[in-house]
């Protein structure tokens, strides 16, 4: 018995909204085996137009074009409803370890109820049959599902980060290391390999790794532009971690953990959408990147503090 795990952000970039980090985990027979090809009755990677399978891909090809956002929740809803299939809400999913931190979360009165469906537009009946052929093509070839969710960090919680860290891509890194953590524990013993995408230009992440996730010694296999390596000496077993450019794309795990991240934080974003735009008649919504989200910052920050609105639970700060 071995896993393959993999781990990726959504929203990075933005000037508003949560960054998310989504994870996934599988146990397989073997390192080598080819996922999409294991699950090629039920998933396609390259959907044709009326192609009916699943889409599990980097989450950027997935939500695009006008169908994109009931393809994200479709495939989500399905893999979800194989690891819990009496868990829909999004208060569940944020919940689950590692979990979204009260504290932050508090800070930002749209996130208070969030007992709220994760995929609104998915069918539920739908997804009772994409979870049963997931689950069918899964045992067929000798795998399962054992992890899959995201780490939510609420823009005030970024923030906390950027003022303790100097650094957006440090942020993003101490968030990564919990999830890592958390997928450590839960494998136990087996073999693992873990892949991610390259956090930004960096190149070197060997001591880091020894530092945060407490091995006994690690070994660098490669550090180059076009990815780096390394395997890490615990007491019981080695673990794999690969960071690599595009791993979303190339590796099954880490496709379906953006697509986790990615509705992660868009459900998020309805919520803080559906919120103001209660309270502020004609306020068109944002997804809160670039020219957009500079607009919908305008529109809104003059009356925050009439709102008793926190601006770290808002903006961030990089």
């Amino acid at each position: 018995m071995v896993f393959l795990a993999g781990v990726d952000e959504a929203g990075y970039g933005p000037f508003v909204g949560p960054l998310a980090v989504g994870w996934s985990v599988f146990r397989v027979p073997h390192q080598k085996i080819d996922l999409w090809e294991a699950l090629k009755v039920p998933v396609a990677k390259k959907a044709l137009r009326k192609d009916a399978r699943l889409r599990v891909d980097d989450s950027k090809k997935v939500h695009s074009g006008p169908l994109g956002r009931k393809r994200l929740e479709r495939t989500v809803a399905a893999f979800r409803r194989v690891m819990e299939p009496s868990q829909e809400c999004l208060e569940s999913w944020v919940s689950s370890p590692p979990a979204l931190k009260a504290h932050f979360r508090n800070r930002a009165p749209w996130l208070t109820n969030m007992t709220v469906p994760l995929c609104p537009l998915a069918d539920r009946g739908r997804a009772r049959l994409d979870a049963t052929a997931l689950d069918r093509h899964l045992a067929k070839s000798g795998c399962s599902l054992t992890g899959f969710g995201a780490r939510a960090v609420p823009a005030a919680e970024l923030n906390n980060l950027l003022q303790t860290t100097d650094s957006k891509g440090e942020a993003l890194w101490k968030v990564t290391v919990q999830v890592l953590r958390h997928m450590l524990k839960k494998t136990g013993d087996a073999p693992l390999r873990i892949e991610l995408d390259r956090h930004g230009g960096r190149r070197r992440y060997a001591q880091k790794l020894l530092n945060d996730l407490g091995a006994q010694a690690i070994t660098a296999h490669g550090e180059s532009s076009g990815g780096s390596a390394y395997t890490l000496e615990f007491e019981t077993r080695d673990v794999e971690i690969r960071f690599g450019k595009d791993a979303d794309s190339h590796h099954f795990p880490t496709a379906l953990a953006s697509l986790a991240a990615k509705q992660t934080r868009e459900r998020m974003m309805d919520l803080l959408n559906e919120w103001f735009s209660g309270r502020i008649p004609g306020l068109r919504p944002t997804k809160g990147y670039a020219i957009d989200g500079r607009r919908w910052l305008t529109d809104t920050q003059d009356i925050w503090d009439a709102l008793g609105v926190d601006a770290a639970a808002v903006k961030r700060n990089r």
